[in-house]
């Protein structure tokens, strides 16, 4: 008997083309969350390449920890590094904490289609209720869009090669370099975080 998963899929497809989200802006958000994820899931590692850490055999010291710390650990380097490397580490962590953000509001919140380009949003007090976790938006704009794909790659390039920073000198000359652009992603992320806000400033 064929399967009808296929129709079904499509339809959930052209459910959300009526809500405004393109195929490109889906396309985008996609490779949004899949890069992000590259740098995720790359983190830990150079996590314990600048800790200096072998993990053969052991349970990792980071399995303890939340997200939150993970970036803050990535945030305070190693003394055994160059304070330009440290620099671009403690640069990421800002970039990384905002964009996690714009990811939290894109994957837990509530999709608004009011004309236009849709956003999320994420914990906000629809009733009047008092929220224990802090309220979030993301904008699905396709130059916003652009702006956290190009961040979340920048990070990646950065975690990518901070796994063999203690290893490799070139690794470290490598995230040295990426300093331009770990700053450009701060500005991104800081505007991807903060958008709502900016939308409704007067200077935006």
């Amino acid at each position: 008997m064929r399967s009808e998963y296929p129709e079904k899929a499509q339809a959930v497809l052209a459910r959300l083309y009526t809500l405004e989200m393109t195929p490109e802006r889906l396309m985008k958000i996609g490779a949004f969350i899949v890069t992000y994820g590259l740098f995720e899931t790359s983190l830990e590692r150079a996590l314990w390449s600048i800790r200096g850490v072998d993990v053969e055999g052991v349970r990792p010291f980071t399995e303890a920890l939340s997200s939150s710390d993970w970036l803050k650990m990535l945030g305070e380097g190693s003394p055994a590094l160059s304070p330009g490397c440290n620099l671009v580490l403690r640069e990421a962590s800002i970039v990384a904490a905002d964009l996690a953000e714009y990811r939290h509001s894109i994957i837990h919140g509530q999709l608004i289609a009011v004309g236009g380009a849709p956003w999320f949003l994420r914990n906000p007090a629809w009733h009047g209720e008092k929220r224990r976790k802090p309220t979030g938006d993301a904008s699905t704009e396709e130059p916003m869009l652009d702006l956290a794909i190009a961040s979340a790659s920048t990070l990646f390039s950065v975690v990518r090669n901070a796994e063999s920073v203690m290893s490799d000198p070139e690794s470290q000359r490598s995230i040295e370099k990426l300093e331009p652009d770990i700053i450009q992603a701060k500005s991104y992320a800081n505007e991807l975080r903060h958008a709502a806000y900016l939308r409704n400033h007067e200077k935006y």
